[in-house]
């Protein structure tokens, strides 16, 4: 087991307008609640998985517990991943065993484009389950949707770098007027052995990671057909094979470590798109099997250790809409979603979940005021097949939003929001043996925030400025720590927790003459995530475990003709492992650089061919987001990459 730490068209003549396509995004102008990470950019970063993106955005907290694919989770402004909604092209992600995704296992070869949006409604025919949290990550691939021309294109990609890390990447895509076939292919391998330098207290430990090594294969194919009355019909297939070992907390002296977890999920989706005048709808529909199976043969126990199997099986349908006005935008929908748990061991509980949403909002626009104002319903039924079962749970949730934007001369937007929402606990937080509690309450939230966003000097200097204000108060937190590995953890109910700060963030791009360009990202977050459960408590005011109050991050790039450098730097200042804030319960603080270095060589007509190396860790520091799981020192990664047009 593993849990959260601290835990318009009006005619065929606007069709090229609107891109149709089964995922849409509307465009804004800048705003301060939402933030996009491009193609170009995760080309340069050449990240290791989506966790190692995000951390880019500016309120965004990793949590980290090792190398290449490890576990990684993030808290976005002091609320735990759980609160956050991932959709990517177009289709929920979803895991109710562990209410959470492993950033870790998400791939970004694939990705044009990352958004992080909370406020409102950023994009629009979503499924209906993913307006309702307090953050939505959107995540596209433009090899699963159409871009309106008849072309076929490839994809190669090879890479190679330290502790034994291998992989290789292969996509194409073939569209034609009414017709669309995708597929790719990924696999990776990493011995993981990196050795690491500790501290406990006046002693320094030097070791070597042991069973951390990771095999795993990724897949799809993607059909579209676009049928002649303004409507797209299209299929996803995914599968994802892992196989790692467990390394385990650092205990010193003990290094040993024989625990596995391999992961074997499938995943079919489905959506019809529509466009009828001023009218857009879109059915969707996902079905999903992930297998967990979990290994342990040193647990001491009568049958000689544990080897337990996982099914968690999903599947949701629902229909989602948006009818345009003159100035008002109405939009909504409803949704179901069906989650099961079994487990190998037969005397195990066997819960399933029935989950239903409505969504009804409105936004309009009167001068240069914007407003957004939507209400959902939710209804959460709970069984329990072998045991007792979880309470059901009904909620009405509001949103509102306000928004002043063309301010003059700077493109000056004020915008302030204020949103209910809450999570369920997980099937592992509500059933697990020995930790699970059917008594758990849903987590609340009440969130608002103050942001303003500017684009000074857009035309000649094209600097982006972003101010936001926060704060949310939290009832019945759960909070999910490590014990003997990351799959076996304690559960704490923290009661009221009240996050409160401030994150700001500066982009700045140039170029000089033809071939010098620059780029220059900085952001800074302030937060603090208090515990106010009990004032005769220890730990009450404290700071909540694993939440730094400072993170930064600082990225450079320049490049002349088909040459660049990139410098890419993040700040975490100190955290504590447990809720009582005490020297002995620190985490240190770390800084971490990586540099880069490409070519981009055109060949042929439209081919490209890129070479790139990264430097990770420059300075070779000893670091962990999580105490005791310890991050890989300085290491390398070459990467070639070929695209062929």
């Amino acid at each position: 087991m593993f849990c959260e730490l601290g835990f318009s068209q009006d005619s065929i003549k606007r069709l090229p307008e609107v891109s149709i396509s089964p995922i849409f995004k509307e465009q804004n102008q800048t705003n301060s609640q939402s933030q996009t990470i491009s193609s170009k950019q995760i080309e340069l970063l050449q990240p290791e998985d989506l966790g190692t993106l995000l951390q880019k955005t500016s309120g965004t907290s990793i949590k980290s517990y090792g190398g290449l694919g490890g576990l990684k989770t993030i808290s976005i402004r002091g609320l735990n991943s759980q609160h956050s909604t991932f959709v990517q092209d177009g289709f929920l992600l979803q895991n109710a065993q562990t209410g959470q995704v492993n950033l870790g296992q998400m791939i970004v070869d694939n990705i044009s484009e990352v958004s992080l949006n909370r406020i409102g409604r950023q994009s629009f025919l979503l499924p209906v389950s993913a307006y309702l949290k307090g953050n939505l990550i959107t995540v596209y691939n433009k090899n699963n949707q159409f871009e309106n021309k008849e072309f076929s294109s490839s994809n190669f990609k090879l890479g190679i770098g330290s502790f034994g890390q291998y992989e290789t990447y292969l996509s194409s895509k073939h569209e034609k007027k009414y017709f669309l076939i995708s597929s790719y292919v990924k696999f990776r391998r990493a011995d993981g052995d990196y050795n690491f330098k500790i501290n406990n207290g006046t002693l320094d430990y030097k070791g070597e990671r042991l069973n951390n090594d990771l095999k795993d294969k990724y897949g799809g194919v993607t059909l579209a057909y676009r049928l002649k009355n303004n409507a797209i019909l299209r299929t996803i297939s995914h599968f994802k094979e892992v196989e790692q070992g467990l390394p385990g907390a650092v205990i010193i002296y003990n290094p040993i470590a024989n625990q596995r977890l391999n992961t074997n999920q499938y995943t079919t989706q489905i959506d019809f798109t529509h466009f009828h005048k001023k009218l857009y709808y879109r059915f969707y529909s996902t079905y999903s099997k992930d297998k967990l199976n979990y290994v342990d043969p040193t647990f001491l126990n009568n049958s000689g250790g544990i080897n337990t199997t996982y099914t968690n099986d999903f599947f949701n349908i629902g229909v989602s809409f948006q009818r345009r006005f003159k100035t008002i935008t109405t939009y909504g929908g409803i949704e179901t979603k069906y989650n099961t748990l079994s487990f190998s061991n037969l005397n195990s509980n066997s819960p399933k979940r029935s989950s239903n949403f409505m969504l009804l909002g409105t936004n309009y626009k009167i001068g240069n005021f914007k407003f957004d104002v939507q209400v959902s319903g939710q209804g959460i039924l709970e069984s329990n097949n072998k045991g007792e079962k979880a309470k059901d749970v009904y909620r009405v949730n509001p949103y509102f939003s306000i928004e002043r934007v063309s301010l003059k001369p700077w493109k000056l937007s004020i915008n302030a929001w204020f949103r209910n929402s809450f999570r369920m606990p997980s099937f592992n937080e509500l059933y697990y043996n020995n930790i699970g509690n059917v008594d758990l309450k849903p987590e609340s939230v009440n969130q608002f925030s103050l942001g303003i966003s500017m684009l000074p000097f857009a035309n000649k200097l094209g600097i982006e400025m972003v101010v936001n204000t926060f704060y949310s108060e939290v009832d019945n937190q759960i909070l999910a720590l490590p014990t003997k590995n990351l799959f076996v953890w304690s559960m704490q109910n923290i009661g009221k927790v009240k996050n409160y700060g401030a994150e700001s963030r500066v982009s700045f791009s140039k170029q000089i003459k033809k071939d010098w360009k620059f780029n220059l990202s900085m952001n800074y977050t302030l937060q603090f995530a208090l515990d106010f459960s009990n004032s005769s408590s220890p730990t009450y005011k404290n700071q909540i475990a694993y939440m730094p109050k400072h993170t930064g991050n600082f990225d450079f790039g320049i490049s002349y003709k088909s040459l660049g450098f990139t410098s890419s730097i993040i700040r975490v200042s100190k955290r504590y492992s447990l809720n009582e804030n005490i020297v002995s319960n620190e985490v240190p603080e770390f800084v971490n650089i990586d540099l880069g270095l490409y070519l981009n060589h055109k060949m042929l007509k439209d081919n490209n061919l890129r070479v790139q190396f990264m430097v990770k860790n420059l300075i070779n520091e000893s670091y962990s987001y999580v105490r005791y799981f310890v991050m890989p020192g300085r290491n390398y990664l070459i990467t070639l990459s070929y695209a062929l047009q």
